[in-house]
């Protein structure tokens, strides 16, 4: 875990280095980002840090419903009844899935045994999973959040890394908040494409979020990039990982490799920074469909191998 660390005068970065949290200051507070239940413990020691007591907190933004990145709400909820969630209007489909949150708190739970194995965490809370989530602003396209004293966060859809994913703008202080829809960067330099949804999407999702010309972007993982020049490099560089990545299957195929070989390439080359603490069969899933969307996008069929990832052989 890290300290509390002051972006602007209204956002704060909580959580460790793997997982971000904001927390932002209006007249109440909202938390961006939800982690991994593995952060429960050590955040509330966060905003005890700073003196602020959870009654102050009036919403939870969901920014995309991966479990690394809603997974401190559910004990939040439960403790705290007065927080409101806030998230896409498409995750009502997802939050009312018994089927779909087993999955998510299984993935949770995978990570945080990881965690603790690996010493970096010593005590989680035991999250049984819920039969259904509660979404209680349901977020679009230009939607306002107003926290008050000028604080207000305007939302963005930016579907690629998943269809619900939305990124939120601070105006007042050329803040984005991005989450995961700008790739997967781990510092110093290592950028890789994460568009789980779809290629096309993810490009126009950037392209979207690049002219907003943010001074701050805060991302999901590894902290915030700060200063124009800093966050225009890392929306080029999201960019450019993506036609690499293409270029990479395309060269591939053409040199008649197998779509199974072309993931056991890449997942040894790629998998880096926190997803060595997925289990190889998740990361090999994870690799299995992104080279399946590449494939989509070029318009060649992927083989009965990647299919067989997700149970469709």
């Amino acid at each position: 875990m890290q300290p509390p660390i002051q972006i602007t005068e209204h956002v704060t970065l909580l959580g460790s280095e793997l997982f971000n949290l904001y927390l932002v200051k209006g007249e109440t507070y909202a938390i961006v980002e939800g982690g991994v239940s593995a952060l429960t413990y050590p955040f509330l020691n966060q905003l005890n840090q700073l003196g602020v007591p959870p009654e102050s907190i009036s919403h939870l933004i969901i920014l995309h419903s991966h479990f690394d990145h809603m997974m401190i709400f559910p004990f939040l909820i439960e403790r705290y009844p007065w927080m409101k969630i806030a998230t896409f209007v498409l995750n009502r489909l997802i939050f009312t899935s018994d089927r779909i949150l087993g999955k998510i708190f299984e993935s949770d739970r995978k990570m945080t045994l990881a965690l603790m194995e690996k010493g970096l965490i010593s005590d989680a809370p035991t999250l049984q999973p819920m039969a259904s989530f509660p979404l209680d602003l349901a977020l679009k396209e230009g939607d306002l959040l107003d926290l008050g004293q000028g604080v207000k966060l305007q939302f963005w859809e930016a579907p690629g890394h998943a269809p619900d994913c939305l990124c939120a703008f601070l105006e007042k202080e050329e803040l984005l908040f991005c989450t995961d829809a700008v790739g997967f960067y781990t510092p110093p330099d290592f950028f890789r494409p994460n568009y789980w949804y779809r290629l096309e999407d993810a490009q126009k999702s950037i392209e979207k979020m690049r002219t907003l010309d943010p001074q701050f972007l805060c991302r999901g993982h590894y902290g915030v990039m700060t200063g124009k020049d800093v966050t225009r490099w890392h929306f080029q560089r999201a960019l450019q990982s993506i036609e690499d990545f293409k270029t990479f299957i395309q060269k591939r195929i053409e040199e008649g490799w197998s779509t199974e070989k072309i993931i056991g390439e890449v997942t040894e080359q790629f998998s880096k920074g926190f997803l060595l603490f997925f289990p190889p069969d998740d990361n090999q899933r994870l690799w299995g469909l992104l080279v399946q969307r590449t494939l989509e996008y070029l318009n060649i069929g992927s083989n009965s191998f990647v299919k067989s990832l997700f149970g469709k052989g």
